[in-house]
């Protein structure tokens, strides 16, 4: 029993230095609004909107954290408190579909970027001009790929090492109890 009460002694200070999850602030604007303002129509197959995608988000000083070519998912992080991530869906076979979806935070709390300027601006007049392709708003009655939340990233030197020393804490588990004790 004492063998018990000292490991819960000594994980009872190590649960109290882990960090919290994050946590996600949804955006206030309809289904409709943010399927307005998220997502395009781009004439060209998935695989060329996949590469234009990522080379526009590097162009704009993205940072590419994950590429998922199966779902074709793109994460990306600029500045470490803009994260995007961006979906491609294929739309017959010379058109895509593409939904971005941006959140700007700290490590702790993240907010989805909801104004229709920034999607427009900074993401999808970009990606014209790289594919050198017309975008094109999808008609509501048309099906949408799903809003992928940007994948959260350890990007300054305090979420790495706060990471780092989370991983590094031994793990106290109470011996086993066998039937003599």
């Amino acid at each position: 029993m004492r063998q018990v009460l000292f490991a819960i002694a000594l994980l009872g200070p190590v649960a109290a230095c882990a960090t919290p999850g994050t946590q996600f602030i949804p955006s206030q604007k309809s289904a409709v609004e943010l399927r307005a303002m998220q997502v395009r129509t781009v004439p060209a197959e998935a695989d060329t909107t996949m590469r234009g995608v990522i080379a526009t988000l590097h162009d704009l000083g993205y940072r590419i954290t994950r590429v998922e070519s199966d779902a074709r998912t793109v994460s990306a992080t600029r500045r470490t408190s803009l994260r995007m991530a961006v979906v491609v869906q294929p739309r017959g076979a010379a058109e895509s579909t593409v939904r971005a979806n941006a959140s700007i935070g700290t490590f702790a709390r993240q907010a989805q970027v909801d104004s229709p300027e920034f999607y427009q601006r900074d993401f999808f007049e970009p990606l014209q001009a790289t594919m050198n392709r017309t975008l094109a708003a999808l008609p509501m009655e048309e099906p949408v790929p799903e809003a992928v939340r940007p994948v959260a990233e350890l990007n300054t030197a305090g979420e790495r090492e706060a990471a780092a020393s989370r991983a590094a804490a031994p793990m106290v588990t109470p011996p086993l109890r066998t039937q003599a004790q």
